[in-house]
């Protein structure tokens, strides 16, 4: 972390200390979703920003279900193959063309019909119009028993796949006033997908997947890079739920903050108001699941550009009321929060992070280091009682 962008050690004094505060166990009766019956299947999914669209973070997590003996594999595929800094569990290898474009719920003006990602894939039939998916575990085993490609196709289309590079499938898709879905099997399980538009326009929701054995825990995750809460506000929970076709989640978690705090101005009224909105719209689609609010973690002030004479602790104030707002408003829905900020210290605890040996904190300030990311990831799985 040396280098003049950082805070001096005199600057800082006392906030170069590293500090990791165990979390306390989170009260299993507020979140019984999340908890992990014995014997009984549960579906968890996880919406948020860059901090658990890659790295290890939620890897982490994963690993501590793993390591009770738990199966753990994804139901629904995200469409974000191919997005900057995306990373997606139950995806070995994809190879997109360039002609997909995005729709995303965050960055729209108005309210969107969209996805469960909170983000859909768009092409127009041609030749870049292909999308090749490698579905094979990380043992190079084929597992998926079937394939649901989840779409809609406002005015019809037609689509060429093939399985394992086989022999190539044509079929026109009518026109749909709802998201439809197109149904792919194999006599053996199915290690490649790839398909390719050929006519009309296509809007992809996701991939549903089966394998042949289904995991003891289903975990979803739709992590998008510079994400705010406002893509939960933004999207029609109606069209969320008959998009999802029938799934439905034990437990639901909300990982935002980071990027609702980097303004300055931040008004605390009007994050309150948006997540309220985007709370009803969860609830709506999701009225009896367990539902956790993750915090946004510390956040430090670099001593170089715009920040640069910006007060040490300017954002790690904002994400306090970030976090604070979400507690007050996440109860009125049944959500319990979890202080990702009182992890690493408190306000100006990014600092002590960046000190760490090795560092637990990214060179921005903003984003953690990969110890930093499985610090949290073992401190949250430790919360929700998946490891002592």
């Amino acid at each position: 972390m040396a280098g003049n962008q950082m805070p001096s050690n005199a600057e800082l004094g006392p906030l170069a200390h590293t500090t990791i505060r165990d979390q306390p166990v989170l009260d299993r009766h507020a979140i019984p979703g999340l908890e992990l019956a014995n014997g009984q299947l549960r579906r968890i999914a996880f919406w948020g920003d860059s901090h658990i669209a890659a790295g290890p973070f939620m890897p982490t997590l994963i690993s501590a279900l793993r390591d009770k003996g738990l199966s753990v594999g994804p139901r629904f595929l995200p469409p974000t193959m191919g997005r900057a800094n995306v990373s997606l569990p139950g995806l070995r290898a994809y190879c997109i063309g360039s002609a997909w474009s995005t729709e995303i719920a965050y960055t729209s003006p108005t309210p969107l019909d969209i996805g469960p990602a909170l983000a859909d894939r768009v092409v127009e039939g041609g030749p870049e119009s292909y999308l090749w998916l490698d579905l094979r575990n990380a043992s190079r085993e084929a597992e998926m028993q079937q394939v649901q490609m989840v779409y809609d196709a406002p005015q019809g289309a037609t689509v060429d796949y093939s399985i394992d590079d086989g022999g190539t499938h044509t079929l026109t898709l009518d026109s749909t006033t709802d998201s439809e879905l197109l149904t792919v099997r194999s006599d053996h399980p199915i290690a490649t997908l790839k398909l390719r538009v050929a006519r009309g326009k296509l809007v992809l929701h996701g991939f549903m997947l089966e394998p042949v054995k289904l995991p003891d825990v289903t975990f979803d995750v739709y992590g998008l890079p510079s994400a705010t809460v406002k893509g939960w506000a933004n999207a029609n929970p109606k069209v969320i739920a008959q998009t999802l076709h029938g799934v439905g989640y034990d437990g639901v978690a909300l990982e935002y903050g980071t990027n609702e705090g980097a303004d300055k101005d931040f008004d605390a009224d009007k994050y309150a108001a948006l997540l309220t909105k985007a709370l009803t719209n969860v609830r709506q689609v999701f009225p009896s699941a367990s539902c956790l609010l993750v915090g946004p973690p510390d956040r430090g002030v670099l001593r170089a550009g715009k920040d640069r004479r910006l007060p040490l602790l300017a954002y790690s104030r904002i994400h306090h009321q970030i976090e604070t707002i979400q507690r007050t408003v996440g109860s009125r829905f049944g959500c319990v929060a979890w202080s990702w900020q009182d992890l690493m210290g408190g306000q100006g605890g990014s600092y002590g992070w960046a000190h760490a040996q090795p560092s637990l904190m990214g060179r921005d300030l903003i984003h953690l280091s990969p110890d930093g990311y499985r610090r949290t990831g073992h401190a949250l799985a430790h919360s929700l009682g998946w490891t002592p």
